[in-house]
């Protein structure tokens, strides 16, 4: 009995020893279920995100205004608008200047903080002394930036599990297929974090586009037609032709002169 005992104590433990040495031998390579659950985790990925974190208490606004008004000096009002704008420590993003019909007109687009957006616009509107329109518009994003930032974390958190997925592949079509996916979820990643990035941006500086225009009234000769201009010009011509024969005229005593000379001389030759 105590032989018997033995030889099955030993071989349990054999037992033991073979099924403890396969499970650590064994190499998980990811199947094609996997990559795929893994996949369809990453297309519904935070789908209400901005519940999954605490909306901010305070918002995001996006402010813009867009405003066009006459100024008695164009010159001036330029130099003033571009003081006003260092004062306030915004930024002068772009400028352009043209000429349009009997005006010269400037166009600014101006980046400030939210704190300055109304101080700088009512100093701006100083120079205005007739007011073509003002439009302002203001846009909450708050719930957007937090729904973003929840879906860029689980992501995020996919892409690490490709990865995890990429290290177990052991051969060319389970590392293609991993890096295919992976590149999609990259690729969402690049533009949440852009989407973020552009948020940010537009809410730590507001935008005003504003034009300013100074009426330059045309002379007489740029406000006639091209036909009038033409007519004009025949009819100065036919005044000129006729000022040179009245003018011939008033010499003939000398055209008298010179052909009597000239006929003398020919006489003379014969």
């Amino acid at each position: 009995m105590r032989t018997n005992y033995q030889t099955f104590l030993f071989g349990g433990l054999l037992l033991l020893v073979f099924f403890f040495g396969g499970c650590s031998g064994k190499q998980e390579t990811p199947s094609a279920n996997e990559v795929a659950a893994v996949a369809q985790a990453s297309d519904a990925a935070a789908p209400d995100g901005a519940n999954n974190e605490a909306t901010p208490a305070k918002q995001m606004l996006i402010k813009d205004a867009q405003v066009k008004f006459q100024v008695k000096d164009l010159a001036n009002s330029t130099q003033r608008i571009e003081n006003a704008v260092k004062k306030h420590n915004a930024i002068l993003a772009n400028t352009s200047q043209q000429q349009a019909q009997d005006e010269q007109v400037m166009n600014f687009e101006i980046r400030v903080k939210p704190e300055q957006f109304t101080t700088l616009l009512e100093e701006l509107e100083k120079e205005s002394v007739k007011l073509e329109y003002r439009n302002l518009a203001s846009e909450d994003v708050a719930v957007e930036y937090v729904d973003v930032q929840a879906r860029l974390k689980a992501k995020r958190a996919v892409e690490q599990r490709y990865l995890s997925l990429l290290n177990q592949a052991k051969n060319i079509n389970e590392i293609l297929e991993v890096e295919q996916y992976l590149l999609k979820v990259r690729e969402e990643i690049e533009s949440a974090d852009a989407r973020l990035h552009y948020l940010k941006n537009q809410t730590a500086y507001s935008t005003i586009k504003l034009e300013i225009y100074q009426l330059v009234p045309l002379s007489f000769t740029e406000r006639i037609g091209l036909g009038t201009r033409f007519y004009n010009a025949f009819g100065t011509g036919w005044q000129m032709f006729l000022s040179l024969l009245v003018g011939l005229c008033y010499l003939w005593p000398l055209l008298l002169l010179g052909g009597g000379l000239y006929l003398l001389r020919r006489r003379r030759l014969i």
